[in-house]
């Protein structure tokens, strides 16, 4: 008798078991749906990540290029400045002459 009523447990037990197992099942498939739309959209943003990294590198890179230009730039005319400004200083009696001259010639 005691065999059996342990038999007769077991049985009342299984469907109890059965759909706690079934319970369990959707769940892991919920949350294996859930995991896999989690990495989805993580590799999206990772991906979006790198392209405005990518994005700010090229204007960085840009940038520094136009720097070194404008730097080129400023280098070339302070040079220009330094080295024809004692021509200028030179130069600058003779044009004062000159329009003195005509000045004087159109009165």
């Amino acid at each position: 008798m005691k065999g059996m009523t342990q038999t007769l447990i077991m049985a009342q037990a299984a469907p109890n078991n059965d759909d706690r197992l079934d319970r369990i099942e959707a769940t892991l498939i919920r949350l294996e749906a859930k995991v896999d739309a989690d990495i989805e959209r993580l590799d999206q943003q990772i991906e979006e990540s790198r392209e405005r990294m990518d994005k700010w590198e090229e204007r960085f890179i840009q940038l520094s290029r136009d720097n070194l230009a404008i730097t080129r730039s400023v280098i070339i005319a302070a040079a220009s400045v330094v080295i024809l400004f004692p021509v200028l200083q030179a130069i600058a009696p003779v044009f004062a002459s000159l329009f003195e001259n005509m000045t004087l010639a159109g009165q």
